[in-house]
């Protein structure tokens, strides 16, 4: 089993999109998955996987109590469960309670993804204390790029080792000046998959299924399978 944060300092880079698909895709590989919305007050996940008219309670709920960990989730396919965020902040969230809580998932899933929200604060904290991975998120642009050098080097102040890097909504007209290797240098993480800017990921929303065959779908499916041990060649040419 693997709990995986997923983090940048900086919002609008696709973490929830990323955690939404990549959830889904080691769902329809037979791993059972819980995605965990970290983002206090705000909130997407529910609405991107399409369940939140099911949201009756939220991690908020298990840390004081007023329901046990099975209730607290929301089945949102095979394989596929939700633990949504609570709506405020309370002092009583620390990342020792939050670890404890999340705990007896741990024998039930193969993977727990954490969907850490923008900023370096609260919810990032609580999700990197979590941790036993990180993926951090950045688009092709300076100021993502040096956002996620910050959230790779908050997660490492955690306590989290193992940083991969995803080089997300990447377009080689628009990005034809990027290197890759120097977003990797300037990130400080190991490659895990590039991600190309896709029509067909970004307007699905509410749950809508996304075309497999679209490139972004590909590369998530590539992504998936790299988690899972595989060893595969990184496509930059041919997005």
């Amino acid at each position: 089993m693997k709990v995986v944060t997923v983090a940048s300092a900086k919002g609008g880079v696709g973490k929830s999109t990323f955690c939404s698909c990549v959830g889904k895709v080691h769902a329809l590989h037979d791993k059972r998955v819980l995605l965990v919305d970290m983002d206090i007050g705000v909130r997407s996940l529910d609405i991107l996987l399409g369940v939140a008219e099911k949201t009756v309670y939220n991690w908020g709920d298990l840390l004081k109590g007023n329901c046990d960990f099975r209730q607290a989730v929301i089945e949102v396919s095979r394989n596929l469960y939700l633990l949504p965020a609570p709506i405020d902040f309370s002092e009583s969230y620390t990342p020792e309670k939050f670890k404890e809580a999340i705990g007896p998932y741990k024998k039930d899933f193969d993977y727990i993804f954490l969907d850490a929200p923008a900023g370096l604060e609260r919810g990032f904290l609580l999700s990197a204390g979590s941790g036993d991975s990180c993926v951090i998120i950045t688009t092709p642009d300076t100021v993502s790029i040096r956002a996620a050098s910050y959230a790779c080097d908050g997660v490492r102040k955690a306590g989290i080792n193992d940083v991969r890097l995803v080089v997300n909504k990447f377009n080689k007209k628009t990005h034809r000046k990027i290197d890759v290797d120097s977003v990797i240098d300037t990130v400080g993480a190991r490659l895990l998959g590039i991600v190309p800017y896709s029509e067909e990921i970004y307007n699905c929303s509410d749950g809508e299924k996304i075309p497999y065959s679209c490139k972004g779908n590909e590369a998530i499916v590539r992504i998936a399978k790299r988690m899972d041990g595989e060893n595969l060649p990184f496509r930059v040419k041919n997005l």
